[in-house]
C-alpha cells in the first residue's frame, strides 16, 4: 500500500527545518523560547518527515521533567503536523518508545501508525513493544472500547498475548449483543483488517491526524467486515422492534449503552460505504424508531445514536439511506434533535452529489415508464398518480367510463381511508425523490460531476420520476474532445430522436458520451447565455433549480484574495444564521467552508461568534487554491455561496417599520454600490418577466414604477428618496398569481407582487 511518496533514501541530508526541529527536541532549551522552531517549520513537514520525528515528540511528551517549552513544541508537532507516513524503521521506533511508559489508550496510536506505513511491516521488532502495548489497555480495563486497535496491536504480538485480548473482549461483550457480532467478526480476521476497521473512530485523540486518503481505504477493503455489519444492524432493527411493540420497557437513552451505540454506528458506515443492497431497508428499520419513544414522551431511545446515525448517512448518503433519514425526521419529537435531523438531511441531500454512481439510483415506484401514470383501481373508482413539470399529483376517475372526478369520492373516503393514504404517501415519496436528485445535480457543479450518456439517459431522462427534472434543465454532451454541444430536452435536439416517452428530443451519441450540465460560466459569449434564458422564458419552464439565471462570477483578479464583496454593511445575525445552514464554520474569527476543491475563507470586520448581533462587513476572501487555477465553475460556484451570505444580509434590512438606530441610513448605503451577482439575475429576470408592462420600467439598479422607486438589491420602495411602506400580499390563498417567474425566490416575488400593488394604487 502507498500512502504517501517513497521515504527519503537512507543517505540523504535531513532538510534544515527537520535538522531545527530535532535539535530543539534532543539539545538543552534555548536561553529565549522565541528562538525555538515554530509553526513555520512544523507546516514545511512532509508526512514521512513527520513520521520519523513522532518517535522523538512522543518521548519528549512522555518525560514530565521535560521542559515546559519543549513539551508545548512537540504536542504542537503532533497537532498540527499534518499527516505522518511510516517507514518499517520509523514505525518500528514509534512502537518501542510508546512501549517504554504505555498507557491504555496507546493501541489506537500504534494501530493508526501501522495502517500509515508504507513499507512491509518489520514483525520482529514490533512484536515485543506492541505486546507490551496490549498488555497496558488489558490491565487498564474497558476494553470493549478498544476492540479493533487492542486485536490489531496483539495480532502483532504473538498467538498468547491475541488469545488472552480474545478471551478479554468476548467477556466484555458478553451482555453487548451488537458489539459480539462485531466482536466475532474482527477476531476472525487480521491485523490490517482490524487496523483499518480502528481507524473509522467518530471521536479519538487521534482527530489531530487527517483521515486516510480514499485510495488507501477503499471499500474493498472492508468486504471481509461486511456480513458482520449486516448482522448488527439487523439486530439493532430487532432491538428496537421490540421496544416499539412494548416487549422490552423503555427508558431514555438506553436502547445502546456503552459500545453498542458506536458499533452501530461504524456498521451502518460500512454498509454505506460499500453501498450495500441491504442497507436502506435496515437503516429504514432503525432510524424512525430510534429517534422517538414507543410512549407519547419527547425522549428517543437512544438520542447518541440517532445523531451518530443521521451523521453517517450524511457523510455517505444513498437515496435510500436520506429516505430513511427523512422518516426519522418526521417521527421525533425532541426539538433539539429535530433541528440536527434537518441539519444532516439537508447536507445529505447535497452530498448524494459527491456520489454520482449512487445519486443516479431511483426507483421507479411501479410508473408507467412511457407515461409517469400509476393507475390503482379501488373499487367503482380509480386513483392516478402522475408525474408532470408541475410536480406529482393525484386525480380520481371513474373505472367505467374515465370520468375525470373534482376530489375524492365520498365512498373511497369511508370505505378505502388506507388506499387513499397510501397513494398520498406514494406523492409524497415521489416529490422528496425529485427534490433530492435536484439537490445532488445541482451539487455536481463544484465536482465537475460528468455522466455517460447511456446511463444517463436509461436512469434519468427516461426514467418515470426522474424525467420531469432532466427535461427542464440545459445539458451538454461531448460531440468530440473538448467540444461540449448544449441542448434542452424539453425544446428538441436538431437531429435527435424521441424515444423518451414524453415528446423530449434526446440527442443521438455513444452509450460512453460523457455529458454534464451546462452551467453559464462556461459559456464565452454573453449571447448563448441570454439565448438560454430567453428560451426558458418563451416556453416558461420552471427549473429545478436556478441553472439559466444562475448567477456566474468571473472576477479580474487571479490571486488567492479578491474584493468584490466589500462594501456593504451587513447583518450578523441574518448572515450567522444562514452560514449554519449552508455549512460554514467559524474559525478564529472567520467564516471557512469546502466547496469541491476550494477552500473559501470569508473575513469580516469584527469578532465571529454565534449568536452574534449588530452589523459588520466584509473585509476580504481568500481562496485556496487561487481564483485563477481554479476551475470556472468551482470559481464562479465558490464566489456564489459568499454572495448568498451578502445577499441575504443586504436584504435582512426590508422591515421598513425598523428605522430605530439609523437602519434607513444604512440601508441607502448600498443604493451607491454596483448590484451583486445575485442582484444581476433578478434584474435580468425582471426585464424579462415586466416587458411591455405600461408604467414599469427597469433601470440599472431600480424599477419604477410611476412615481415610486423599487431597489433590485433590497425591495426598498421610496418615493421622492423617502421611504414607502407598501401592503404586499404575503403570497397566501387570497392573493392573486403571479405571472410566470423563471426561478424560485422571495426577494423576486415580493417585488414582482409590489409592482402589481403600486400599478392598481
Amino acid at each position: 500500500m502507498n500512502v504517501a511518496p517513497p521515504a527519503p533514501g537512507p543517505m540523504s541530508e535531513p532538510a534544515p527545518h527537520v535538522r531545527r526541529l530535532r535539535a530543539a527536541l534532543t539539545g538543552p532549551p534555548p536561553s529565549d523560547p522565541r528562538f525555538l522552531p515554530g509553526y513555520a517549520e512544523i507546516r514545511q513537514l512532509t508526512p514521512h518527515e513527520l513520521g520519523a520525528l513522532l518517535p522523538l515528540v512522543h518521548r519528549v511528551i512522555a518525560d514530565e521533567e521535560a521542559p515546559g517549552e519543549l513539551r508545548r513544541l512537540a504536542r504542537g508537532i503532533q497537532h498540527d503536523g499534518g499527516s505522518p507516513s511510516f517507514t518499517a524503521a520509523t514505525c518500528a521506533e514509534l512502537f518501542a518508545v510508546l512501549a517504554e511508559r504505555p498507557r491504555r489508550t496507546d493501541v489506537s496510536l500504534a494501530a493508526a501508525a501501522l495502517i500509515r506505513c508504507t513499507e512491509p511491516w518489520d514483525r520482529a521488532a514490533l512484536a515485543g513493544p506492541a505486546g507490551v502495548l496490549a498488555r497496558a489497555a488489558l490491565d487498564g480495563g474497558a476494553v470493549a472500547g478498544y476492540d479493533a486497535e487492542l486485536l490489531a496491536v496483539a495480532g502483532l504480538a504473538g498467538p498468547d498475548t491475541e488469545a488472552e485480548a480474545v478471551a478479554a473482549l468476548r467477556t466484555a461483550f458478553a451482555d453487548r449483543p451488537l458489539t459480539r457480532i462485531a466482536g466475532e467478526a474482527l477476531i476472525a480476521t487480521g491485523v490490517r483488517e482490524r487496523a483499518l476497521l480502528a481507524e473509522d473512530r467518530r471521536w479519538t485523540h487521534l482527530a489531530h491526524w487527517p483521515p486516510l486518503p480514499a485510495a488507501v481505504r477503499s471499500a474493498d477493503d472492508e468486504a471481509w467486515y461486511a456480513e458482520g455489519a449486516r448482522r448488527v444492524l439487523a439486530e439493532a432493527a430487532d432491538q428496537l422492534a421490540a421496544l416499539h411493540r412494548g416487549e422490552v420497557p423503555y427508558a431514555a437513552d438506553a436502547a445502546f449503552p456503552g459500545p453498542e451505540g458506536e458499533t452501530l454506528r461504524r456498521a451502518a458506515g460500512v454498509a454505506l460505504r460499500r453501498d450495500e443492497p441491504w442497507a436502506g431497508d435496515l437503516l429504514a428499520a432503525i432510524l424512525p424508531k430510534v429517534a422517538v419513544a414507543p410512549t407519547a414522551a419527547r425522549t428517543l431511545p437512544s438520542q447518541s445514536v440517532c445523531i451518530a446515525l443521521a451523521q453517517t448517512v450524511e457523510e455517505l448518503p444513498t437515496p435510500e439511506a436520506v429516505e430513511a433519514l427523512r422518516a426519522a425526521r418526521r417521527a421525533v419529537r425532541h426539538a433539539g434533535v429535530t433541528k440536527k435531523l434537518e441539519r444532516s438531511l439537508r447536507r445529505a441531500e447535497k452530498n448524494l452529489a459527491k456520489r454520482p454512481e449512487v445519486a443516479l439510483r431511483l426507483p421507479d415506484l411501479g410508473l408507467d415508464e412511457s407515461t409517469g401514470l400509476l393507475r390503482t383501481p379501488i373499487g367503482p373508482y380509480v386513483a392516478v398518480v402522475a408525474v408532470t413539470d408541475e410536480g406529482p399529483s393525484l386525480t380520481w376517475e371513474r373505472a367505467d367510463d374515465g370520468t375525470a372526478l373534482r376530489g375524492t369520492p365520498a365512498a373511497v373516503r369511508r370505505d378505502h381511508p388506507d388506499a387513499i393514504a397510501a397513494a398520498r404517501t406514494l406523492v409524497k415519496r415521489i416529490r422528496t425523490q425529485q427534490r433530492t436528485l435536484a439537490l445532488a445535480l445541482e451539487g455536481g457543479y463544484v465536482l465537475n460531476t460528468t455522466y455517460r450518456y447511456g446511463r444517463w439517459r436509461t436512469e434519468l431522462a427516461e426514467h418515470p420520476v426522474a424525467r420531469t427534472v432532466i427535461r427542464r434543465l440545459v445539458w451538454e454532451i461531448e460531440r468530440a474532445p473538448g467540444e461540449w454541444h448544449a441542448f434542452l430536452p424539453a425544446d428538441g435536439a436538431p437531429g435527435a430522436s424521441d424515444t423518451s416517452g414524453a415528446g423530449d428530443r434526446l440527442p443521438e451519441a455513444g452509450p460512453a458520451a460523457a455529458i454534464r450540465l451546462w452551467h453559464p460560466a462556461r459559456a464565452t459569449d454573453p449571447a448563448e447565455r441570454t439565448a438560454w434564458r430567453d428560451r426558458v422564458m418563451a416556453l416558461a419552464l420552471r427549473q429545478p433549480f436556478r441553472q439559466v439565471f444562475r448567477e456566474q462570477y468571473a472576477p479580474q483578479e487571479s490571486g488567492a484574495e479578491t474584493a468584490l464583496f466589500e462594501g456593504p454593511v451587513l447583518d450578523a445575525g441574518a448572515v450567522l444564521g444562514l452560514a449554519v445552514r449552508e455549512g460554514w464554520d467559524i474559525e478564529d474569527d472567520v467564516l471557512v467552508r469546502r466547496i469541491g476543491p476550494a477552500r473559501v475563507v470569508v473575513n469580516f470586520d469584527g469578532h465571529l461568534y454565534p449568536g452574534r448581533t449588530g452589523w459588520f462587513t466584509v473585509s476580504g476572501v481568500r481562496l485556496d487554491p487561487p481564483l485563477g487555477a481554479l476551475d470556472p465553475v468551482v470559481r464562479s460556484e465558490a464566489l456564489r455561496a459568499v454572495d448568498l451570505l451578502v445577499s441575504v444580509g443586504t436584504f435582512a434590512w426590508w422591515d421598513a417599520s425598523d428605522v430605530a438606530g439609523g437602519r434607513w441610513q444604512r440601508l441607502r448605503q448600498v443604493h451607491a454600490l454596483p448590484l451583486g451577482g445575485q442582484a444581476r439575475l433578478r434584474r435580468s429576470a425582471l426585464r424579462r418577466i415586466l416587458d411591455g408592462v405600461d408604467g414599469v420600467s427597469v433601470a440599472d439598479r431600480h424599477l419604477t414604477v410611476r412615481d415610486h422607486t423599487v431597489h433590485l438589491a433590497t425591495g426598498r420602495v421610496s418615493r421622492a428618496g423617502e421611504p414607502v411602506d407598501i401592503g404586499v400580499p404575503d403570497g397566501g390563498p387570497a392573493s392573486r398569481a403571479l405571472p410566470f417567474l423563471p426561478y424560485d425566490e422571495k426577494l423576486l416575488e415580493r417585488i414582482v407582487r409590489t409592482v402589481e400593488v403600486l400599478l392598481e394604487a
